[in-house]
């Protein structure tokens, strides 16, 4: 699936025309039409703005399957909201910058091996 057509069903998802989208983005809604059925790609600051006002991320909209990978998020973020254990994890780790999630992903690893 093209970047359009993900464009289009996050759009129609969300119930907006292409003019509700382009008002909320600051774009004309003739760029919406172009995104969505003429192959045009936005700069990544428009794609951000876009993913913004469809509440959902830039790279669903680029994802080969929109459907699948959305399904996949929201499976993702209904697991991690049922399960409290992974919910504090989550919330204890969205603290931490990269280097420290890698480093407990790697001690995580090493534990498991050493099982």
């Amino acid at each position: 699936m093209t970047f359009g057509k993900n464009l289009k069903k996050a759009r129609k998802n969300k119930g907006f025309t292409q003019k509700d989208l382009a008002e909320i983005v600051g774009v004309k809604r003739s760029t919406i039409a172009g995104y969505e059925s003429k192959n045009q790609e936005p700069s990544y600051k428009i794609l951000k703005k876009i993913s913004d006002a469809l509440d959902c991320s830039i790279d669903s909209l680029l994802a080969p399957d929109y459907d699948n990978y959305t399904a996949s998020e929201n499976k993702i973020s209904e697991e991690i909201l049922n399960n409290k254990e992974l919910k504090s994890l989550f919330n204890e780790m969205r603290k931490m910058d990269s280097n420290n999630i890698n480093f407990y992903k790697r001690l995580i690893k090493f534990i498991e091996t050493e099982k």
